[in-house]
C-alpha cells in the first residue's frame, strides 16, 4: 500500500471526531501524484510516534505532524469482497494513453453541448471566506517521500478492538518532509498561501482532495473556460453481456498514479460531480457492477459522428463527463500543461 522512495504530492484528508473525551481520525481522502499511497477513505490513524491519537486535538495532532518525520500506525479494514457477482462484470483488458479536457461537472445529455445557451455571469467564490473555519488544519510538506515501516495483521484468534474482524491490517508508515509547516490553522490564521493555491483552477489534486468542500463553483450552465487538462491512460474492459448499446465500459486513470475518476453525487443535491480517488490498480482487474464504490469509476465510451468521445457514468446513469476534447495525439504537445503539485498535504478538519 505504501511506496517510498520518490518524493510525493498530494495529500491526505482526515475527519476528526471526539466522543467520550476521545479523538478519532478517519481518512476521508488521500490523493497522490505518484503510485505510493499509504491510506484510503474509512482507514483510521491511531497512533503517531507511538502516543494514541485519542488522547491528542487536532492541533497536537497538527504540531507533531511538523516536528520531524512522523511515524503513523494506521488501521485498514478490510473490505467485504462480492463473493459472486449476480449482474455485470468486467473485466480489463487494454489501455491507450490520452489527454481530456474536461470539468469536474457532470452534464445530462442535453447539456453536453454549449449551443443554444446563453451564458451567465458566475462570480467566484470567496475562497477567503471558505477556509475561516476553526475546525480545519492545514499541514503543508515539501519533499516528501514515505516509507512502509511494518505492515501487519490482525490475530486471526481475537477480534480486532478497532473492527471487531479478524482480516485487517495494521500499517507503521514514516512520512519524511525536507520541511513541513502549518499553513492555515485556529491559532495561524493566514490562509493567503492555501487560498491562492486553492484558486489555481488546474490544482485539481488539492480541490480534489478537499471534495466537495472547495471543488470549483457549481454552474446550471457551463463555461468552456472552466475545462481542465490531464494527461490520462483509458483502460478498457470487456462485459460478460452481449449488449453494447450503452458504449464500451472503460476507467480513466491518471497517467503514472493510483488515482482514477469516479462520478460522486453533490452532497445534498441532485447533481454529480467527478472526484479523484486512490485504488489500487490489481484491484481493479475485474469490477462488478454489484460493488457500487468500484463501479463509480466505470463510463460506458462512446463517439459522436464528429468524432468526440462521450463518457457516461455506469452507476449514475444520464449523466455525462463534460468534455471539451480528447485526443491521444497530443499527449506529448499537451503535457506540458499538466499541473504537477509540489506539496503533500495534510487536511485535518474537525467536528468539534
Amino acid at each position: 500500500m505504501a511506496a517510498g522512495g520518490n518524493s510525493l504530492s498530494g495529500g491526505v484528508a482526515l475527519f476528526h471526531s471526539k466522543q467520550d473525551g476521545k479523538h478519532s481520525y478517519e481518512v476521508t481522502n488521500f490523493i497522490s501524484s505518484g503510485k505510493g499511497f499509504f491510506a484510503r477513505e474509512g482507514d483510521k490513524v491511531l497512533m503517531v510516534n507511538g502516543e494514541k491519537l485519542e488522547d491528542l486535538s487536532p492541533e497536537e495532532f497538527a504540531n507533531i505532524l511538523v516536528e520531524g518525520s512522523p511515524l503513523l500506525t494506521i488501521h485498514h479494514q478490510c473490505r467485504d469482497r462480492t463473493k459472486e457477482c449476480l449482474s455485470e462484470e468486467i473485466r480489463a483488458y487494454k489501455k491507450e494513453s490520452t489527454v481530456m479536457d474536461f470539468s469536474l461537472t457532470m452534464v445530462r445529455e442535453e447539456d453536453l453541448h454549449p449551443e443554444g445557451h446563453e451564458e451567465q455571469p458566475h462570480p467566484e467564490p470567496d475562497w477567503e471566506e471558505c477556509i475561516k473555519d476553526d475546525n480545519l488544519f492545514f499541514v503543508s510538506m515539501t519533499e516528501t517521500s514515505l516509507t512502509l515501516v511494518i505492515a501487519r495483521g490482525c490475530d486471526p484468534e481475537s477480534p480486532c478492538h478497532n473492527c471487531g474482524r479478524t482480516d485487517c491490517q495494521f500499517n507503521e508508515v514514516v512520512v519524511m518532509p525536507e520541511r513541513a509547516e502549518i499553513v492555515y490553522s485556529s491559532i495561524v490564521s493566514d490562509g493567503a498561501r492555501i487560498v491562492n493555491q486553492v484558486k489555481e483552477r488546474n490544482n485539481l489534486f488539492l480541490k480534489s482532495l478537499l471534495r466537495n468542500k472547495y471543488v470549483t463553483p457549481w454552474k446550471e450552465q457551463l463555461s468552456l473556460g472552466d475545462t481542465m487538462s490531464a494527461k490520462l491512460t483509458i483502460y478498457y474492459y470487456k462485459m460478460n453481456t452481449i449488449d453494447r448499446a450503452s458504449g464500451s465500459p472503460v476507467v480513466l486513470n491518471f497517467t503514472g498514479t493510483n488515482n482514477f475518476f469516479c462520478c460522486t453525487t453533490k452532497e445534498g443535491e441532485n447533481k454529480k460531480m467527478l472526484q479523484v480517488v486512490c485504488h489500487d490498480k490489481s484491484d481493479l482487474k475485474n469490477i462488478c457492477a454489484d460493488d457500487p464504490e468500484k463501479w463509480s469509476l466505470v463510463f460506458y465510451m462512446s463517439s459522436t459522428l464528429d468524432n468526440l468521445r462521450r463518457f457516461e457514468s455506469a452507476l449514475h446513469r444520464g449523466w455525462f463527463i463534460y468534455i471539451q476534447s480528447v485526443n491521444s495525439d497530443e499527449v506529448e504537445m499537451k503535457e506540458s500543461r499538466q499541473y504537477s503539485p509540489t506539496n503533500f498535504y495534510f487536511v485535518i478538519e474537525s467536528q468539534t
